[in-house]
């Protein structure tokens, strides 16, 4: 089998768990499940996944792909970040079924070092692009330490919107969502360029939401 056909049926059985894990949580997913999921058999599964485990890792890394896919194009400013992250907080079907299988697999990894390592690395690749965005908009002058702490706090701000929205969905509307991102990002800036007087203004800085 040609290795295009044998990766496409890869991704639609990851998909398929993706689905299951969104409705009803990793508990939901077996190997049976997921055949009867696709019409097809148990033997259909296995010959791609060795057990579950592996079909759990594989279903993050493609809901984690998937959602960096539909952000596209790929930020390259901080406006344009801001902009990305809004629009992959929880506010349609597609993002909602993505923060839902997102906090399934965070609360999984919590006693699952393996799906944990999948979500720190994800978390630094997302950090680090952050931090070159920053580094950008601030300048060369503040130690590069202290700007990726700044990245990390933005991340979990965004991070915390997105799970809060999911466990209550009626929390904010989108435009809420919205003017308490840009209000994060512009107020840490200001926190930060306190602490460091040399920067001095940035032309490439957000503005605060009207």
């Amino acid at each position: 089998m040609p290795p295009s056909s044998v990766d496409a049926n890869r991704r639609e059985i990851a998909s398929a768990a993706c689905e299951l894990v969104a409705d009803g949580g990793l508990d939901s997913v077996s190997m049976r499940r997921i055949a009867k999921h696709l019409g097809a058999t148990t033997g259909y599964i296995s010959h791609y996944y060795a057990d579950k485990e592996d079909l759990l890792e594989a279903a993050l890394r493609a809901a984690l792909s998937e959602l960096t896919a539909g952000s596209a194009p790929r930020s390259t400013t901080l406006e344009e970040w801001i902009d990305n992250a809004v629009l992959t907080l929880p506010h349609n079907v597609d993002t909602q079924r993505f923060w839902r299988i997102l906090t399934a697999y965070q609360s999984a990894s919590l006693n699952n070092a393996r799906l944990a390592q999948i979500l720190r690395d994800y978390v630094v690749e997302q950090v680090s692009a952050l931090t070159d965005h920053l580094a950008v908009t601030l300048g060369s002058t503040p130690p590069e330490h202290e700007v990726t702490a700044l990245a990390r706090s933005l991340f979990a701000v965004v991070s915390g919107l997105g799970t809060t929205s999911t466990i209550t969905p009626d929390a904010f509307t989108p435009a809420q969502l919205r003017t308490i991102v840009r209000s994060s990002v512009c107020g840490l800036l200001d926190e930060f360029a306190s602490r460091h007087p040399e920067i001095g203004p940035a032309p490439g800085r957000p503005t605060p939401p009207a």
